[in-house]
């Protein structure tokens, strides 16, 4: 190891290993084969990984790319019990703000949706992202109330409309659009009612009854019930980083797992079975620990929000499963892939499943939709069902294409795996047949055979040409990664 002083940064070019006399620079005629040959490889290597990156980002920005004019894909339920002028006013609200940037309504009938527990329970499954209605009998409360009396003092602008929305599911999205938009509905349908009704019932109003001039002024708002309140500050990460982590921990533990079994030569030395066993246990304990540790800093940052024991081991269930699916895909893609591509697959991987967890399906173009069958984003539905106690089930169809996946991955990745070790066992016999062959060619004979002397220069001639025939150190070690796969050494060896 160079050991450098303050002292001896001023004579750095002094030092055998560093001086100028033992080293050539790069214009030296001792370069001029491979200048070139460097600027064009190194200039390659820059190249593909930029346009990597580009690819990888272009396609995640283009699922956002001018998302709030895909708005009005977000279904939002309208149902009036009401009848009467409130309903007619909410009505008229929405065709006011209906636009491509605002989320669409679908006007139901009562008959449709007898009770408004239907209406809650419809948007709990996640068939609308939130539902407004009118109440029955508002407008004959309102009318009552602006003439004074009993009915003005008890009146309740918040009785009029009520609006239902998960804020658990795409809580960033929810808020910032359904959230949001509901609220600026409410507010126009006050002013609608002013513009349909005000006139004709002013003059109806008890001027010297403050209550039921406040009815007048203020005559619709509304009551908002929310399906699951998530209080978290850090909720935006659950579909942006906590779905990148997943991937990138089953990464690194293969590079560590693959070094071990290249250490001790398991593809080569030790039985099928076991080595298969062996690496299954090992990717089994690992995911179930890594999902363990996920869950729980979900947990310890919980901040307000509302869960218990049950949703926290779901959970922790619900990431093994995801872990697991990518930890035999990526244990597949390391022992069948170059290890100079690897870092495209790996990336593609990763940007391919975060593009369909950070925004809603309904606000990506169409292409992305092909998306809602990688397993980032059926694993967040099933979260979503989990931390919501039941509520935007879609276990129908998550649960099996995560299986699906999972069931894939294992058998892509035993399929690989008896592939690595036929190959490592050809490798093995191949180094141990090169090494006979270049003993041989020293003049080296097992005992009790003739001994046959060649002349000096012939037994260097024939070692010369079987060592040019034998693989070098480099090539034997790259060999060997192509069969094990990324791989970094072991700790404690």
């Amino acid at each position: 190891m160079v050991s450098i002083g303050l002292k001896g940064l001023r004579h750095l070019d002094q030092k055998p290993t560093l001086s100028k006399a033992n080293r050539n620079s790069f214009t030296n005629e001792y370069w001029k084969g491979v200048r070139v040959k460097f600027i064009i490889q190194a200039a390659a290597g820059g190249i593909s990984f930029m346009l990597l990156f580009l690819a990888c980002s272009c396609y995640l920005y283009g699922s956002l790319y001018k998302s709030h004019q895909r708005y009005h894909n977000f279904r939002i339920l309208a149902v009036d019990y009401d009848g009467g002028v409130i309903g007619k006013a909410l009505s008229a609200a929405y065709e006011e703000l209906k636009r491509p940037e605002f989320p669409t309504l679908y006007f139901h009938s009562p008959e449709d949706f007898p009770t408004p527990s239907d209406v809650y329970q419809i948007v709990r499954n996640g068939h609308y992202w939130g539902a407004i209605y009118s109440t029955k009998g508002a407008s004959d409360r309102l009318e009552a109330g602006i003439q004074g009396g009993q009915a003005a003092t008890v009146y309740n602008p918040n009785d009029a409309l009520y609006w239902v929305w998960n804020q658990q599911y795409y809580t960033t999205f929810a808020q910032s659009v359904v959230e949001a938009s509901i609220e600026q509905l409410v507010s126009a349908a006050r002013a609608a009612y002013t513009k349909i009704n005000g006139t004709q019932a002013f003059p109806y109003v008890a001027q010297s009854d403050p209550d039921a001039v406040q009815a007048f002024l203020n005559p619709i708002a509304a009551t908002v019930a929310n399906v699951e309140v998530d209080a978290q500050d850090s909720v935006f990460l659950f579909t942006s980083i906590s779905m990148v982590m997943p991937v990138l921990q089953q990464f690194f533990f293969l590079l560590a797992l693959n070094g071990v079994s290249r250490e001790h030569q398991l593809y080569s030395k030790m039985s099928v079975r076991s080595s298969m066993i062996i690496r299954g246990v090992a990717g089994l304990l690992y995911t179930f620990g890594a999902a363990l540790t996920q869950a729980g800093y979900y947990w310890a940052f919980r901040d307000g929000w509302k869960v218990d024991g049950n949703q926290f081991v779901l959970t922790w269930m619900v990431l093994w499963l995801l872990m697991h699916t990518h930890f035999t895909y990526l244990d597949a893609i390391s022992a069948i892939t170059p290890i100079s591509r690897m870092p495209f697959a790996v990336l593609t991987w990763i940007f391919l499943n975060i593009s369909t967890t950070i925004s809603p399906l309904e606000l990506q173009p169409g292409f992305y939709y092909w998306g809602i069958c990688l397993p980032a984003s059926n694993a967040y539905s099933v979260l979503v069902t989990i931390w919501s106690g039941g509520g935007d089930n879609r276990l129908y169809r998550a649960l099996p294409i995560m299986f699906a996946w999972w069931i894939v991955g294992n058998l892509l990745s035993m399929a690989a795996h008896l592939r690595a070790c036929h190959l490592a066992y050809k490798f093995d016999k191949e180094q141990q047949n090169n090494k006979g062959d270049g003993e041989s060619a020293m003049g080296m004979t097992p005992v009790g055979s003739e001994v046959t002397i060649r002349p000096h220069s012939t037994n260097e001639s024939a070692a010369h040409d079987d060592l040019q025939q034998d693989k070098t150190l480099e090539e034997q070690d790259l060999e060997q990664r192509q069969i094990y796969g990324p791989s970094i050494p072991p700790p404690f060896a």
